[in-house]
């Protein structure tokens, strides 16, 4: 089921970055410079479509169009609901992953 709770997890906690390297070869290029991610605009085709690590949200910097992770997947032509399906399995592997790497909130003590 896709609640709201869903989507908004899936803008915000799913880095951008991590979604762009999961379409591999059928995503845009993308580069880490100066700090930032940034990707090919699917809309001008500039190399300028910067990601705010604040909001997860990318802008062009070019043509001022804003991309979030479900719009990536629906311009590389999925609809909808198989997007969102693909990208809760992708965060739910990443959310594993970032619990394996997250230090225990206990000391060695107790």
């Amino acid at each position: 089921m896709i609640t709201k709770e869903l989507l908004w997890r899936i803008r915000n906690e799913l880095p951008m970055k991590l979604t762009i390297q999961r379409l591999g070869n059928f995503g845009p290029i993308a580069k880490q410079s100066d700090g930032y991610f940034r990707f090919q605009c699917p809309n001008c085709k500039e190399l300028r479509a910067t990601v705010n690590p604040s909001n997860n949200l990318a802008h062009c910097f070019c043509c001022k169009e804003n991309y979030n992770n479900i719009d990536l997947m629906m311009i590389q032509g999925y609809d909808f609901l198989p997007a969102v399906g693909i990208l809760e399995k992708w965060l739910m592997e990443y959310s594993r992953e970032l619990g394996r790497r997250t230090p225990s909130s206990h000391s060695a003590g107790e």
